[in-house]
C-alpha cells in the first residue's frame, strides 16, 4: 500500500477548526461543545482516508494554562466507516475517548527541543495570534484512533495457514537439476 500524504491545513481552516481565543477565557475556565455538521462529516471523511464519518462530537473543558497557554480536557466521540480488510464489506468503528491537550503561544513552542529518540515527547500545539484550534486538535486526536486494517467481527481469511499446520513439500525446480547433475557425474 502506498503511503499518502496528508496535507494538514491552515491555522483555523481545518474542516472542523472551533478557535478559542486565551482573552476570552474566563480564570474559571470555558465549556466548549463541537458537533459535526453532514458537510463538516463528509470532507473530514476525505481526510482521514474513511468512507464515511458520523456523530463526530466533542465536550471540553477550556482553562488558562502557563503565561499565556491554554488547556482542554474533554470527550470525543463519533463513528468511521471503512472497507473491511478481510471481505472489503463496510465496517463501522466506534471512536471514543477521554483526551488533554495543550496550547502554547507559538514562539513557546518553537522553543521546545525534543530529543530524537523520545517518541513520547508532548509538544504543546501552537496557539497564533492568541487562540487555540480545538477543533483541528481533537480532529488530529480522533484521526489516531481510525484503525488501519478494520475488521468485521465475524472475518476470516479462509485461505491461511496456521503455524501448526502441516504444509506439503512442493520439489523444488532445482531438483531436476540436481538430477540431471548427478546423471553426468556418473557418466
Amino acid at each position: 500500500m502506498d503511503e499518502q500524504e496528508i496535507d494538514l491545513p491552515e491555522f483555523g481552516a481545518g474542516e472542523m477548526s472551533y478557535l478559542v481565543r486565551k482573552d476570552e477565557v474566563p480564570p474559571t475556565g470555558l465549556r466548549v461543545k463541537i458537533e459535526a455538521d453532514a458537510e463538516t462529516s463528509s470532507k473530514l471523511a476525505d481526510r482521514l482516508l474513511v468512507d464515511a464519518v458520523e456523530g463526530l462530537e466533542v465536550t471540553a473543558h477550556v482553562i488558562p494554562f502557563g503565561k499565556g497557554g491554554l488547556m482542554a480536557t474533554g470527550h470525543v466521540k463519533g463513528r468511521v466507516q471503512q472497507p473491511c480488510g478481510v471481505t472489503l464489506q463496510p465496517v463501522w468503528t466506534d471512536i471514543e475517548l477521554d483526551f488533554s491537550n495543550e496550547f502554547q503561544p507559538a514562539e513557546v513552542v518553537a522553543q521546545f527541543v525534543v530529543p530524537e529518540d523520545d517518541f513520547e515527547a508532548d509538544v504543546p500545539d501552537a496557539m497564533q495570534d492568541g487562540a487555540a484550534d480545538l477543533g483541528e486538535a481533537v480532529t488530529q486526536i480522533f484521526a489516531l484512533e481510525v484503525p488501519a486494517y478494520p475488521r468485521a467481527p465475524d472475518a476470516q481469511f479462509d485461505d491461511h495457514i496456521d503455524a501448526d499446520d502441516e504444509v506439503e513439500e512442493k520439489p523444488s525446480p532445482f531438483a531436476a537439476l540436481a538430477a540431471l547433475k548427478l546423471d553426468s557425474d556418473d557418466a
